[in-house]
């Protein structure tokens, strides 16, 4: 089973968007490119804006469900890769959504995907920003994964050769009250982070940023390593379950520190481990009063004794109490050898604490699926399915206000999402908006 989207899988063109330019502007000129209240952002990592092979674009889908608007880099290259990863949160406090943008396959300085962060403000009083690592690696893939919480951006470097090791991974962190700066840098080998860095590990796949035990007015930083080994304590170079996965979470991490404090969490505890199972794969975050609930997926992990249908692993914290484990989520009976349950995952606490987990490779011929589960009630669990054979519905979800959307990045050669209501299980389909672009792979991100 391959996971990870190409820029050559062909994939939609369903109905029209409506309140799209023509010809969308790049994010210096666009007006108000992100938004003030439920908007939603969709990448379409591999998308050709004019002209410019697998650039990458991404569309932010008003809140209000009437209008779309299409983003770009400043500088659009090819294979750039920008909207592999999309995040909308209020970055400067004006109470309007700013939007975060990876383009992990950016060239930077003569080294190929090395990859970049683009900030893209509400209003266009403020002009986009870049975001580099402060030494830029070739193939580190930085802007792979996102997060952003309690003034801490957090971006995800998979593929970076941490400390010398290859591919072991790292994660950057960026104070968004202080213009950003320079950032600084976790690996598995950076005092106080639990495991060690071994070939392969890809710590930083996932990310999460909140509130999970550590200081009340401090930042937590969870960390996904899906194709860490199950071999043991130490740096180890082979043996044990390979890519069973794992994720730390990293205390306190506002600011500048020597050494951290944290705590590695793996599927031992939950089911047997077997090699392949990718915990940490996917991650998501939400707050809900004084309870933080972080969702860990496994899309490969036993759910429920069937093998590799996947499962999710939650956990809750609260200002009081450490991040403890809550529930395991699986399909059930529902569930079948190779479906992904928990290769997407989002959270919100807006309503009551509900989160949806996407299982792109379920049902009739892989056209996948979504499952919304009530934290508060996982039996209350909703199923929905839409479209046909290999559009791989669920590839990406995220919430905006009390919608859902769902990505289908496959569907008909160039994708589709569906907006969900509190309620809904049949929803919207929305194809890419019109541009002078070429769609390829819209849905594949959501945030």
């Amino acid at each position: 089973m391959r996971f990870l989207p190409q820029a050559a899988v062909p994939f939609a063109l369903l109905f029209t968007l409506v309140a799209v330019p023509s010809s969308p502007s790049s994010p210096s000129s666009s007006p108000s490119p992100a938004g003030c209240g439920g908007d939603t952002a969709v990448g379409d990592p591999f998308a050709s804006p004019g002209g410019v092979t697998g650039a990458g674009a991404v569309h932010v889908l008003s809140g209000r469900g009437d209008e779309a608007r299409v983003v770009r880099a400043p500088a659009p290259a090819a294979g750039d890769g920008f909207g592999w990863s999309v995040r909308l949160a209020d970055l400067d406090g004006d109470r309007c959504a700013d939007l975060v943008v990876g383009a992990p396959y950016t060239d930077v300085a003569g080294r190929p995907d090395a990859g970049a962060v683009y900030i893209v403000y509400g209003t266009a009083s403020r002009p986009p920003a870049r975001l580099l690592p402060s030494s830029p690696e070739a193939g580190a893939h930085f802007g792979w994964s996102l997060a952003v919480g309690r003034g801490t951006l957090a971006v995800g470097a998979p593929h970076e050769d941490a400390d010398g090791v290859e591919d072991s991974g790292a994660v950057h962190l960026f104070d968004v009250g202080a213009g950003f700066g320079e950032g600084r840098r976790i690996s598995q080998d950076t005092p106080g982070v639990p495991g060690s860095g071994e070939p392969g590990d890809m710590f930083g796949w996932s990310v999460a940023v909140g509130r999970m035990g550590g200081r009340r007015d401090a930042a937590d930083l969870a960390v996904g390593a899906p194709y860490d080994n199950d071999d043991g304590t130490g740096r180890q170079e082979s043996g044990g379950a390979a890519d069973a996965g794992s994720i730390a979470v990293i205390y306190d991490v506002s600011g500048a520190r020597d050494a951290y404090t944290s705590r590695k969490w793996d599927l031992r505890r939950i089911v047997e481990t077997h090699a392949g199972d990718r915990f940490g794969y996917s991650m998501a975050y939400a707050e809900e009063g004084e309870a933080g609930y972080l969702a860990v997926g496994a899309p490969l992990g036993d759910g429920g004794g069937v093998r590799d249908s996947g499962l999710v692993r939650l956990f809750r914290s609260s200002a009081a109490e450490e991040i403890t484990p809550l529930a395991t989520l699986d399909q059930g009976s529902r569930g079948a050898t190779g479906d992904g349950y928990g290769f997407s995952l989002a959270l919100t606490g807006e309503g009551g604490a509900r989160l949806a987990v996407g299982a792109p490779f379920g049902g009739p011929g892989g056209r996948g699926r979504v499952v919304v589960v009530p934290v508060r009630d996982p039996s209350a669990a909703r199923v929905v399915e839409r479209g046909k054979a290999g559009d791989r519905f669920g590839w990406a979800v995220g919430f905006g206000g009390n919608r859902l959307v769902v990505g289908a990045p496959d569907r008909d050669g160039s994708g589709a999402v569906t907006v969900l209501g509190r309620n809904d299980t049949v929803g919207t389909p929305l194809p890419p908006a019109q541009d002078d672009g070429e769609p390829a792979e819209f849905g594949a991100s959501v945030g």
